[in-house]
């Protein structure tokens, strides 16, 4: 068997110590590559059994997943991300290709960075910022979260560290799950969420079902004061365009928005703050991600796969 690891840089290449673990069970190829999985030919040409490590950053978030019809004896394919929706994973089970993803490896940095994001936001920085780093309390005058209510939607691992994080703040913390409950917060509907919420920490992952959650009628329901965090990925989900209008238009308090080729913070109107693509890069985050990477291969490889996409 072959361990195939297709990274875009140097530095997202597992390290050594952890590769040896793997080298008992089969040859270990890492491909550094940008663009689509159909331009790798050494896949297509390779006969042997083989598990693929993608790194999503590699195909920029959408797997040309039909191009493994064209790849022989592909058992498994493992994301080192936690988002999975762009490796279409239902297409997977199709082809019978087991697909992984690395779930929880950067709860609490990505926890750490939405409240950091908040923070911002109602602190009215993106004004400072547009005042050439002077602060003007006639332009904005800001929002003290303590005694505030913090609306999370979605209680997973990432949704329930932003509540203890808000919690330790002094906030009120409400929250809206499908399955999840946690007699630590208060559990209302997803319109009440919206309603009453001064801060809303969206936690979700993307799915067709998730998004059809965060509607324009559901956006409407903002306070004029209230705040929006949209970490990366999760940003699909809603309508952003109609957001940033919102926020243009005064008709929220502000917008947070973490990812991949944002504008500077001058460019948008309104209280809108644009944070680089980094919630999850931690050196912690970073250690705990390659190390659940590489134990999902492993487990590939000895038969018993581990965190599944089910």
């Amino acid at each position: 068997m072959k361990f195939y690891f297709i990274v875009s840089t140097k530095e997202d290449t597992p390290p050594k110590d952890l590769l040896q673990k793997l080298e008992g069970f089969g040859k270990i190829v890492v491909i550094r590559h940008k663009g689509r999985l159909s331009e790798v030919k050494q896949l297509k040409s390779d006969q042997e059994d083989k598990v693929i490590g993608v790194d999503p950053i590699v195909f920029d978030w959408d797997l040309d997943v039909e191009t493994f019809k064209d790849i022989p004896n592909v058992k498994a394919v493992c994301t080192s991300s936690t988002s999975f929706d762009w490796m279409k994973p239902k297409k997977l089970k199709k082809m019978e290709i087991i697909a992984c993803n690395v779930p929880g490896f950067s709860s609490d940095s990505v926890a750490e960075y939405a409240l950091f994001m908040a923070i911002g936001v109602t602190r009215g920085i993106p004004s400072v910022i547009k005042n050439g780093w002077k602060y003007n309390i006639d332009d904005f005058l800001p929002m003290q979260l303590k005694g505030k209510t913090a609306g999370i939607v979605g209680l997973g691992r990432i949704g329930t560290r932003m509540a203890e994080l808000c919690k330790g703040i002094g906030m009120n913390v409400v929250y809206w799950s499908r399955k999840t409950r946690d007699k630590r917060f208060k559990y209302v509907g997803l319109d009440k969420i919206f309603k009453e919420s001064d801060l809303i920490m969206p936690a979700l992952v993307e799915n067709d079902e998730t998004k059809k959650l965060i509607t324009h009628k559901r956006l409407d329901l903002m306070k004029p004061t209230a705040i929006l965090v949209g970490i990366n990925r999760v940003r699909v989900i809603w309508d952003e365009a109609y957001v940033l209008e919102k926020a243009k238009k005064e008709e929220i308090g502000g917008y947070a928005l973490e990812g991949e080729g944002l504008q500077p913070p001058s460019r948008y109107k309104g209280n809108v703050l644009p944070f680089p693509s980094m919630a999850g890069y931690t050196k912690d985050a970073f250690e705990n991600l390659i190390k659940i990477w590489v134990e999902n291969i492993k487990a590939i490889a000895k038969g018993k796969p581990q965190n599944v996409i089910s």
